[in-house]
């Protein structure tokens, strides 16, 4: 455990006033994520430790270089959780990673992504300058909601120290179900169920080697897991290899691409037919996310992201409108004047 705030907000001051670009690094787990970009790196990960945990009140702060397991450990032995199920990447991944690459797991129609997580943060802009934003509290929302904005920035807005969250209580109960079905049948069972009263956590469809299956998680107390189950039917999996299928999706395994094969990323309306996104093999989050692995030299239709392999010099997030490139650009400018930070990481122009 040690805190390397003030070392590493010198190093930023120094990268200023030499106009050095810093490429922001700590378990490196995401390094697939984004552009290629390069530049000195600026190592947060011995930047840890747990700074504060309220079982009670069901907040805790860590900085950002804590390893997500640790705080999974930490928090399994008071029966809690991070309600947005973050991905641990082998144990390597950290806080501070997850919250700048907004990384979630399968929970997040029903308990939100990282952002409705986020109570507060600190931050070091590309001047060099400590802030802290947000706080310990949910009421604390009022002003500019810079806390939030930090998600999916990927470190272009500044380098995140440290972050407080908020956590909940652990399931009492877990159960998985499967249904052998066809991808269009998945999708229709996915958006009618989502919008029952039922301890869903999790609706993943997947269709690899000749296998169409649908998997739906139930978590809650014993009675109602156990109600919903057989309201619904289905296979139920042993629990080993529930914990396995789920733990592979959200760590990404289920769909890994070839050296010669790209995999997109789509997002949008569950119940947008399945002819939107041709090709798909994965559907998460009950129909509003999808996933297409194909061959690098294949361009996808408009709307879906270059997720992993490919070119990665690329705009892999896509294009932006006029508009939208000028407020990015705008806030860029505010946290980082002299582009420093993590340049090009996001869009080549930011």
């Amino acid at each position: 455990m040690a805190d390397l705030t003030q070392q590493l907000a010198q190093q930023i001051q120094q990268a200023c006033a030499t106009n050095t670009v810093l490429k922001i690094q700590a378990g490196n787990t995401k390094a697939f994520l984004g552009r290629d970009t390069l530049g000195e790196v600026i190592d947060v990960a011995d930047h840890t430790g747990v700074i504060s945990y309220s079982p009670t009140e069901l907040v805790i702060r860590a900085r950002a270089g804590t390893k997500i397991a640790l705080l999974n450990e930490l928090l399994s032995q008071q029966q809690q959780r991070l309600p947005f199920e973050p991905p641990s990447f082998s144990g390597a991944a950290t806080i501070g990673g997850t919250v700048a690459a907004n990384q979630s797991g399968p929970s997040r129609p029903w308990f939100g992504g990282v952002k409705d997580s986020l109570l507060g943060l600190g931050l070091i802009n590309g001047y060099g300058e400590v802030m802290q934003f947000g706080g310990q509290v949910m009421k604390n929302v009022a002003g500019f909601d810079v806390t939030r904005l930090q998600c999916g920035a990927m470190g272009s807005l500044g380098l995140i120290t440290d972050v407080s969250i908020k956590v909940l209580p652990q399931f009492k109960a877990n159960y998985t179900l499967t249904f052998e079905m066809a991808a269009e049948a998945a999708l229709e069972a996915m958006v009618r169920w989502a919008n029952l009263s039922l301890p869903i956590t999790g609706m993943c469809y997947l269709q690899v080697q000749g296998k169409s299956r649908l998997h739906v998680r139930l978590q809650g107390g014993e009675s109602g897991v156990a109600s919903a189950s057989q309201f619904l039917g289905g296979e139920q999996l042993a629990p080993n290899v529930a914990d396995e299928f789920w733990q592979a999706l959200r760590e990404g395994q289920l769909l890994q691409p070839q050296p010669q094969q790209t995999l997109w990323r789509w997002s949008g309306p569950r119940d947008a037919p399945i002819h939107s996104v041709p090709n798909t093999s994965l559907i998460n989050w009950a129909g509003s996310e999808r996933w297409v692995l194909d061959d690098a030299s294949v361009t996808p239709k408009k709307g879906l992201i270059q997720y992993q392999g490919g070119d990665r010099l690329a705009e892999v997030y896509g294009a932006l409108s006029a508009p939208q490139q000028a407020l990015q650009q705008r806030i860029k400018h505010a946290f980082d004047p002299h582009g420093i930070l993590n340049p090009g990481r996001l869009y080549s122009w930011m």
